[in-house]
């Protein structure tokens, strides 16, 4: 994982707010590209819950 990722990732969702997780596995840092699903995504974000759950289960 580098910074990269999470530019690329914010640019895609742009001009929406972009979320996500870094999560520490044993292979090193990962980031996790989440889904935005607020209801006004260009000032707020919320992340999907199978999102958080897949962040749990992968870090």
């Amino acid at each position: 994982m580098n910074s990269d990722d999470i530019l690329a990732h914010a640019r895609r969702c742009a001009p929406a707010e972009s979320c996500g997780f870094v999560v520490r596995t044993q292979e090193g840092e990962r980031y996790l590209p989440c889904v935005n699903i607020s209801a006004a995504p260009e000032d707020y974000f919320r992340m999907a819950p199978e999102d958080w759950l897949r962040a749990e289960t992968q870090g």
